[in-house]
């Protein structure tokens, strides 16, 4: 088997489209609009978040394996394991990931492009709401016909990532249908849609479809996710992804929740 120190691995990040590439934990003077408060309060009503189960510390094993796409063989090698901490203290979130062993048995670049790429997957596991998720941001909302509505939301400075977001909304059912985003870097013209599933009668990401550009390419990615309940709660358990160049696989990553440990 090839060893995970020849995997190669590309300089972007997989799943933007559902970990929003930044992260806030308080409110701030942006949501003076009082009705596109109430929208996104709502929505995070009929959200699951497994935190407001009364989690106040959590820790898992995360198994990573990616396709070796070089070779063509079809096989999934394994990178190393990572311990996915996540701890809650009054108002203040702490998140980290951990190689399982010797760190020194990888080369340095490896383990910090490791870890680049993996630290996006916590909020999957712990979901930020979407009110933390845009607490930077000023909004603007737009009455659309059957049942749907557009909620734009713009960064208040020049220094986020992210310049701006496109919600589509189903406010019959209150999920997000569809998005748009706007950022400084790559990938850009990112488009993504979702498809849920009800645990404990809330909503929970089944499938993300998106498609974006880096450079003169385009891509397009799907991600679909499996559910456990440990005990009280329910975990995403494995996420599979697939980044297609047209229809030419350029990299496909499957992760594993394993070893649950929680605190209430």
């Amino acid at each position: 088997m090839k060893n995970i120190k020849e995997i190669p691995l590309l300089k972007f990040r997989l799943s933007t489209l559902i970990c929003f590439c930044f992260i806030g934990i308080y409110l701030n003077n942006a949501w003076a609009q009082p009705e596109a408060d109430k929208i996104l309060t709502q929505l995070d009503k009929n959200y699951y978040y497994p935190q407001q189960t009364g989690l106040s510390k959590l820790q898992v094993r995360v198994r990573w394996q990616q396709l070796d796409v070089a070779s063509g063989s079809g096989k999934f090698l394994r990178h190393p394991d990572f311990i996915f901490t996540w701890k809650l203290s009054g108002y203040t979130e702490f998140r980290d990931f951990k190689i399982v062993g010797d760190p020194n048995k990888y080369p340095r670049e490896l383990i910090l492009e490791l870890k680049s790429q993996i630290k996006n997957y916590g909020e999957l596991i712990i979901p930020l709401t979407l009110r933390q998720k845009f607490s930077k941001y000023s909004s603007q909302l737009t009455k659309e016909e059957r049942g749907r509505e557009s909620l734009l939301l713009s960064a208040n400075s020049g220094i986020e990532p992210v310049q701006s977001y496109h919600l589509m909304i189903n406010k019959r059912k209150m999920k997000i249908e569809t998005i748009r985003f706007k950022q400084q870097f790559a990938p850009q013209n990112v488009n993504g849609m979702f498809r849920y599933k009800k645990l404990d009668n809330k909503w929970v990401i089944a499938e993300s479809k998106s498609h974006f550009t880096m450079g003169e390419l385009d891509f397009q990615e799907k991600s679909t996710y499996r559910y456990k309940k440990f005990d009280e709660i329910w975990l995403v358990h494995r996420i599979d992804q697939i980044l297609k160049q047209g229809n030419k696989i350029v990299q496909s990553h499957r992760f594993k929740i394993t070893d649950v440990r929680k605190t209430f």
